[in-house]
């Protein structure tokens, strides 16, 4: 049947959030019609999506599954312009991230200052989203009913275990559960969102939308539509402009209108979001007049307040002897039908992780503190002090180089991914005509607040050593660390000689060949006690002393390496019109998600988020879209058991109904 023209209810934008939110809402009364319209392909069934182990192939530059925002030149990042993916498929986010599963802190929701959003009031819908597939020692706080499935994977790469206890030698404590809202310093296995009954992806379209599509005949979706505006009437949200996601016919440009009954929740995102509302007539009178934009309500803060976690990667050698993720990512026919074959067989093997196997949050000691500059000591002081919850670093390692493998040499590798968990720089957003198409005035603001440096040049040298206290380590990949002094005691350090030979074989004619003006050899560590018995033997590696230039050095580093870590967030911030602490240019949102000047319209995604939150932000998103359902569900008169709009659970194998069909 055709797409119906008119909808009970709209959801723009089919993502994290937008999923959960449309599933949610067509299962609150199965007489209401719900419209999801998302920009991007349908990601049913899709193995580039439901692969855990293939993310990063959704991550270049010619994706079909990304969208990349190229930003402003900026002097924090040494006039480099950075590049801000965005997930360009249904599910979003959810269907291409790197699957970590990380919560924030109980305070960071406490911080939104907003009626209904404190943690108490969060939690019960964090708990509804997710089904926790592991041992469990605090059932209080987690979810084993839910749509999303939350897991360690199918398969731990070795390094997992070798990080753990270096990072414990360093003074960061393993704990059983680093996601219980309180601790925010420790190291942990990582789970991940991977089913862990089938190895797939467990991502919110699959669990929100096709479920419930599967079951039930009033959830309408509409893929490769591209939102334009918003069409108010006599002060209501009453519609929606739509083109085609791919201009494809610019001499007879198309559109379409949908209409919405009774609510249209925007949820394009935290970059695609306030466009979409700038281009309706909501924003900055000034900045939507210079762009060809009659103003309809005045709402400064919208495309302000864009926040992100500033991440960087530092990449490692690891010994010829232990496993990494390299060569298959480099594309060994051999070694990728094996690991193919053993997922399609039973759902595990290296496609049924992310290779991400275990991580930290991390705050600085009183000594670490003392050391850091006095702009990031005022900081932490006005910020962190009081918050023992809120992490101020998180590191991870990668079971192998994150990154292109045409441009490293073949071999081993580790990767240490760090990011910031608060920064204190913030950006904006702005459109710079009405063409849907166009791109924005883009300035993510990445490192514009001095502050943000003294914590990533500690988190370096932090996780530096952390990799050099591994028995994997095998020296560092000189050109993807700082360029320190030649005769720095800092200074990068490649193989060895012996390690060298080792990867390149009797036949290789240059492995270990002297050109000292790019790379110098890992010094040989301390030899192993052999008073100790043999699994209590270790080959020690000094620590590192850095100097004032050896900081420049990293500095530089951070300025011309840090990038988004896909976490965006703010540009439609709830808070109070007038403005606040933290929304400094004037809410966007009430408490309810309601933009301020109209009715029937309110925003569901990240964008909402006044404050920045501790975790990867898979988590937030979908609790935000639990949370927008629900008020929605409320707004429309519904209370009790309806509000629990319970979706059908994904099965695979199986078409819930018949049994006949399979995803």
């Amino acid at each position: 049947m055709a797409i119906p023209e008119e909808f009970d209810i709209l959801v723009l934008g089919g993502g994290s959030s937008g999923s959960c939110i449309a599933g949610r809402l067509a299962n609150l009364d199965h007489s209401l019609k719900v419209g999801l319209i998302e920009a991007g392909e349908n990601n049913l069934n899709n193995p580039w999506v439901y692969l855990p182990g293939i993310y990063p192939r959704n991550m270049k530059l010619d994706s079909k599954t990304a969208s990349f925002y190229t930003s402003n030149p900026s002097p924090h990042l040494n006039g480099r312009r950075a590049i801000v993916p965005c997930a360009n498929v249904l599910g979003g986010g959810s269907s291409i991230n790197f699957m970590m599963y990380t919560r924030g802190s109980a305070s960071d929701y406490d911080d939104f200052q907003a009626e209904g959003w404190k943690t108490k009031d969060l939690l019960p819908l964090m708990k509804k989203t997710e089904t926790y597939q592991r041992a469990c020692n605090n059932p209080d706080i987690h979810g084993f009913e839910g749509p999303i499935k939350v897991s360690f994977g199918n398969y731990t790469y070795p390094v997992c275990q070798d990080f753990l206890r270096a990072s414990e030698s360093q003074g960061i404590p393993y704990v059983d559960d680093l996601e219980d809202l309180v601790t925010a310093h420790g190291a942990e296995h990582w789970l991940k969102w991977i089913n862990r009954d089938t190895g797939r992806r467990s991502d919110s379209a699959h669990a929100f939308v096709h479920s419930t599509m599967r079951n039930h005949d009033n959830l309408y979706l509409i893929c490769n539509t591209k939102v334009d505006k918003i069409i108010v009437e006599d002060g209501r949200a009453a519609a929606v402009r739509t083109v085609p996601s791919k201009p494809l016919n610019p001499k007879k440009p198309s559109h379409k209108i949908y209409r919405a009954r009774k609510q249209i929740v925007l949820s394009c995102g935290t970059i695609s979001s306030p466009l979409v509302l700038q281009r309706s007539g909501f924003g900055d009178p000034i900045k939507l007049r210079a762009a060809g934009v009659k103003p309809l309500v005045n709402l400064p803060g919208v495309g302000r307040n864009f926040q992100d976690h500033y991440c960087f990667f530092s990449p490692y050698r690891i010994k010829p002897q232990y496993e990494s993720f390299d060569d298959f990512v480099r594309g060994d026919a051999e070694i990728q039908k094996r690991v193919f074959d053993q997922w399609y067989a039973n759902g595990t093997g290296p496609l049924a992780t992310n290779g991400i196997e275990a991580g930290v949050k991390i705050r600085p000691t009183p000594e670490e503190l003392s050391q850091m500059d006095e702009s990031f000591q005022e900081g932490y002081r006005e910020y962190f002090e009081d918050k023992p919850d809120k992490p101020v670093m998180h590191y991870s390692i990668i079971a192998g180089f994150f990154g292109d493998h045409t441009k490293i040499p073949p071999g081993k590798y580790m990767t240490m991914f760090h990011f910031l968990e608060y920064p204190f720089s913030r950006g904006s957003i702005h459109i710079t005509s009405p063409d849907p198409y166009a791109a924005p005035d883009f300035d993510p603001g990445f490192m514009n607040d001095e502050r943000d440096m003294a914590p990533m040049v500690w988190a370096y040298k932090k996780s530096r050593e952390t990799a050099r206290r591994m028995d994997h380590f095998a020296g560092e990949v000189t050109s993807h660390h700082p360029l320190f002094p030649y005769s720095s005691e800092a200074r990068a350090l490649e193989m060895d000689l012996e390690t060298s030979n080792a990867y390149g074989g009797p036949l290789n004619l240059s492995a270990g060949l002297a050109h000292g003006s790019w790379t110098q050899p890992l010094k040989k560590p301390t030899a192993k006690n052999e008073g100790h018995v043999t699994s209590n033997q270790v080959e020690l590696h000094p620590d590192i002393e850095y100097d004032e230039e050896d900081d420049k050095a990293i500095e530089n580093y951070i300025r011309e390496h840090t990038e988004t870590t896909w976490h965006c967030l703010g540009t439609c911030s709830i808070g109070p019109r007038e403005g606040s602490k933290i929304v400094k240019w004037g809410g966007v949102l009430d408490h309810r998600s309601n933009v301020y000047g109209v009715k029937g319209l309110k925003v569901g995604d990240l964008s909402v988020c006044p404050d920045n939150v501790g975790c990867n932000t898979y988590t937030t998103a979908l609790l935000i879209g639990e949370k927008t359902a629900t008020l929605v569900g409320e707004d429309l008169g519904y209370t009790g058991e309806a509000l629990d709009m319970t979706v059908p659970q994904f099965k695979l194998g199986t078409y819930e109904k018949t049994g006949l069909a399979r995803f």
